[in-house]
């Protein structure tokens, strides 16, 4: 493909992204199966390129906006990226030619030219740490003076973090095993069950992973796992499982010995989870498609531990979805806040009298983690909340900073944005 095609590619991967709620790796994937002619070469190129608007949307847009253009188009955002960094480029890539993009328009030309003249020094704070104008006043409220440095670190790319499968292995001699396949790692600074890389290869085909000796997990989702504290003989269900990676790893926990339902509203979802299941040598886990607000008669107090991992607004997973931060605003935020009270409630009539409620959300946000927590328990009676450094052990706990709840953030932690709290049935 020539430069100019690579840039017409991304483009229309731009406007796939913003059609609609499918994930940037997911259309980049159908996008390359598409078109087999794009090379290695090709794909990095495409890929990096629409990485990068992700990662900088904030100040493109900016730059658009302020000459006048719509921000929101990916064409216009690429011009003013090439118009700021490489502007003898611009007419030889913007030609028709080669498969590339059409060219400029007039319009097009002008802004490309005030975007080149454009000073820097008016650029917004929400701009600079590629944040919007409606998120970043809800961040500033909540972290007041450390913002920016919050913000900052939940733009940068993220590590690959792996969960050892104790069921396998022990971490010393999966880290030897990642080493022999040449896949450099350093043991997680909190987990006891994880590694950490910043390789970027394809992991799935390393000897380690396709034997069930390590999965890959964020260490945020394995101290959630953590903090369920189950134990073998236990009853744990995992209510919004998913495609099952907090399941796996309470299994491993409790060496195949617990009773595991992984629950779920899709079954497809939940059938991405059995081959990982068999890949790692999982036998204690049954699943179960569950209707929406509806959980089974027979569930209800059945639970000796039952983890809500909450659908949320994920604003703590922009490090690996930088995509979700320009799909994400308060009205996106306040759409969950109800479903996540309903899961809470839903949690109250499943766990037994003495057993734990574990709700967790992948966000940074007071409003879906903490909030939720407190408007349960005020609505709620016979529960209360456990600290968790009950949990952790005052070792962990102190080195993680925390002691009621569990609040991870890339700067403070250098985790996926994290929240979760132990609550437990009393009567």
């Amino acid at each position: 493909m020539t430069p100019a095609a690579r840039v017409a590619a991304s483009i229309e991967i731009l406007n796939e992204i913003g059609r609609g709620d499918t994930p940037a790796d997911a259309i980049l994937a159908d996008w390359f199966r598409g078109h087999r002619f794009a090379g290695s070469g090709d794909r990095r190129a495409i890929r990096d390129s629409v990485y990068a608007d992700l990662r900088n949307g904030a100040l493109l847009r900016w730059f658009v906006s302020e000459s006048h253009g719509d921000p929101e188009d990916p064409r216009l955002r690429s011009i003013a990226g090439m118009a700021r960094e490489m502007p003898e480029a611009l007419e030889v890539t913007f030609s028709g030619e080669g498969y590339g993009p059409l060219p400029l328009t007039s319009e097009e030309q002008e802004l490309a030219n005030v975007v080149k003249e454009k000073d820097e020094s008016g650029v917004p704070d929400h701009v600079r740490v590629n944040c919007s104008a409606e998120l970043f006043g809800i961040f500033a409220a909540q972290w007041c003076e450390s913002t920016l440095d919050e913000l900052a670190a939940l733009n940068r790319t993220a590590p690959v973090d792996f969960r050892v499968n104790t069921l396998n292995a022990s971490l010393a001699d999966a880290q030897a095993r990642l080493n022999a396949d040449g896949y450099e790692t350093a043991p997680l600074p909190f987990s006891p069950w994880g590694l950490r890389s910043m390789n970027r290869g394809n992991f799935q085909l390393l000897g380690a992973y396709r034997e069930g000796i390590v999965d890959v997990q964020d260490e945020s989702s394995q101290l959630v796992a953590i903090l369920v504290d189950a134990a073998p003989g236990h009853r744990v269900i995992d209510y919004c499982a998913g495609a099952g990676g907090k399941t796996l790893a309470l299994a491993a926990a409790t060496n195949n010995e617990a009773d595991i339902l992984a629950c779920d509203i899709s079954g497809a979802r939940l059938s991405r989870g059995l081959p990982r299941m068999a890949r790692l040598g999982v036998t204690c886990v049954r699943t179960l498609q569950v209707p929406a607000g509806h959980p089974p008669d027979d569930l209800r107090g059945h639970g000796d531990r039952v983890l809500i991992d909450a659908p949320c607004s994920g604003t703590g997973t922009w490090r690996r979805s930088p995509d979700v931060r320009w799909r994400t605003s308060a009205d996106t935020v306040a759409a969950c806040l109800g479903v996540q009270d309903g899961l809470l409630d839903t949690a109250a009539s499943l766990v037994r009298p003495g057993g734990r409620v574990i709700y967790s959300v992948c966000s940074v946000l007071k409003s879906e983690g903490i909030e939720r927590v407190e408007a349960f328990l005020a609505r709620a009676s016979g529960f209360v909340r456990v600290p968790v450094v009950q949990v952790l052990g005052r070792g962990l706990a102190g080195d993680l900073g925390v002691t009621d709840d569990l609040m991870l953030t890339p700067y403070r932690h250098g985790t996926d944005g994290m929240y979760a709290a132990v609550i437990e049935r009393t009567s």
